[in-house]
């Protein structure tokens, strides 16, 4: 019994050599074979394809850790919607695993959003912004005939001739209307002016850039500001997001660095290459 035993595994280990040893490509009368093709992938792309496997492993330890997981519903729509086809699973699932642990370990407390907003107020107030109409001309000669016709209706027929004369193809079908817009996005010379107007009052032609624009002020809306308590959702959330992000990409490294990573296989462990600090053993 236990010489048929030795004669079956010998077999089988036969088997498993032939099958290395087996021809794989052939081209011009030489032959590549199963063993051959091995033993340059493993050179090539074996240090590479560990270091994934490790921080795959690490990932999902950590994440079990946490009562994390992915599930293969949330692994093959992100290779649907994010990945080609061909990604190797054990990557797609590092990447959702290294996303939901990023946001896990991502907090923020409420004294730092408070410390946030007193440094960055300007992204949180909405700046003046007015409502306007243009018409833009060639000419000074008609940009004068055109604020002429305009004194005389006392600006009420803006839009018909905004319609009938003016230039400017993307505001001239809808009467001269640019929406509404930021005063500081306006070019520095129609900024002076369009301060100076009332609500319903239209400037004299501005030379602008080998043109004559007119605009009229149709409705303008102040500058706000926000206080914290309106805006903390809003900080808390925004700064969550940038530490999940940075934490997305340290992490791997940190694992590493900190794992004392032992690699048994001398090719390997010449090849691999660790982030800076981490220790092999």
């Amino acid at each position: 019994m236990v010489r048929w035993l030795f004669a079956f595994f010998g077999l089988v280990l036969l088997m498993s050599c032939q099958g290395r040893d087996r021809p794989v490509a052939r081209a011009d009368g030489v032959v590549v074979t199963e063993r051959e093709l091995r033993q340059a992938l493993w050179e090539r792309y074996g240090a590479a394809t560990l270091q994934e496997l490790l921080v795959w492993k690490i990932a999902k330890s950590e994440a079990q850790k946490r009562g994390i997981t992915v599930s293969e519903a949330e692994v093959q729509n992100a290779l649907k919607s994010r990945f080609s086809p061909t990604t190797p699973r054990h990557l797609v699932e590092t990447e959702l695993l290294l996303e939901k642990l990023a946001w896990a370990m991502a907090e923020v407390s409420e004294a730092e959003a408070r410390r946030y907003f007193e440094a960055h107020r300007e992204e949180f107030e909405r700046p003046e912004r007015v409502r306007l109409r243009d018409i833009t001309l060639e000419s000074k000669e008609n940009a004068e005939a055109i604020y002429q016709a305009l004194r005389l209706r006392n600006g009420t027929n803006f839009a018909d001739l905004a319609r009938h004369f003016s230039v400017n193809p993307a505001t001239r079908q809808h009467g001269g209307d640019m929406g509404v817009v930021s005063v500081r996005d306006l070019h520095p010379k129609l900024q002076a002016v369009v301060r100076k107007l009332k609500v319903g009052e239209f400037s004299r032609p501005v030379p602008l850039d080998g043109e004559w624009v007119i605009v009229k002020l149709e409705e303008r809306m102040p500058a706000e500001r926000k206080t914290f308590e309106e805006v903390q959702g809003q900080v808390i959330a925004s700064l969550r997001r940038r530490k999940a992000a940075e934490l997305k990409l340290t992490l791997p490294e940190r694992w590493l660095r900190q794992g004392k990573v032992q690699v048994l296989d001398a090719s390997l462990r010449k090849s691999l290459t660790l982030p800076k600090g981490a220790k092999q053993r």
